[in-house]
């Protein structure tokens, strides 16, 4: 079975590093491409859809962003099974403070350069609390294009989608800061994880995958 795998908004495929995944999988990840100025979501995963061969059966696994990404791509093509890990179904998931943060068009007020800096908060609101963690988490962000990561952010806070595929499945972090687990309907949790569980908490998602 091949699994097109795709990282969050800030990370890439080290994030999955940690996974043990099982033997008849063949992982493909999916590097992120380069966003078109104002291009919209539908457009940008039309183009990434061509980086998947349909031909044959294949799951795609989705990440955070990677997540959202993943329901728009199960618009366009049809995934087997679609799993999403620390991520969203319907924006109707999303806090209410990303409503506060659209309202007030930040992803615009806020410079680009600013969008892939690593700051003091976000060990806390990633759930990271080792210094290997911290340290995976700054390289990835130097790795960020700045103007992908501002255009992405604005894509999550006015995503609309209200279409729950029958193929989900989402696995989520009850310590989730960024996307909370008592705002989704999560079909599995993972107890005591945060958003950067894919990697903290790799084993105990080893085994659900």
């Amino acid at each position: 079975m091949r699994v097109y795998f795709i990282s969050g908004l800030g990370a890439d495929k080290r994030a999955f590093q940690k996974l043990t995944l099982p033997a008849n999988w063949e992982p493909i990840h999916i590097e992120w491409i380069d966003n078109y100025e104002n291009e919209t979501l539908v457009s940008y995963c039309q183009r990434l859809s061509l980086l998947i061969d349909t031909k044959e059966p294949f799951y795609i696994v989705g990440l955070s962003f990677g997540g959202i990404v993943a329901i728009e791509l199960s618009k366009i093509i049809n995934p087997d099974k679609l799993i999403l890990i620390s991520s969203i179904v319907t924006h109707g998931e999303l806090p209410f403070w990303f409503k506060f943060l659209e309202i007030f068009k930040m992803d615009k007020i806020v410079p680009a350069f600013l969008f892939n800096r690593y700051s003091f908060f976000l060990p806390w609101l990633f759930g990271i609390k080792t210094k290997e963690e911290k340290n995976l988490l700054r390289q990835i962000l130097e790795n960020t294009s700045p103007k992908f990561a501002k255009w992405a952010v604005g894509k999550i806070l006015r995503w609309k989608n209200d279409i729950r595929p029958k193929q989900v499945l989402l696995i989520q972090g009850t310590a989730d800061k960024l996307f909370p687990y008592s705002k989704t309907h999560a079909a599995i949790k993972i107890n005591g994880g945060g958003h950067f569980m894919v990697y903290s908490n790799a084993d105990e998602i080893s085994k659900l995958l």
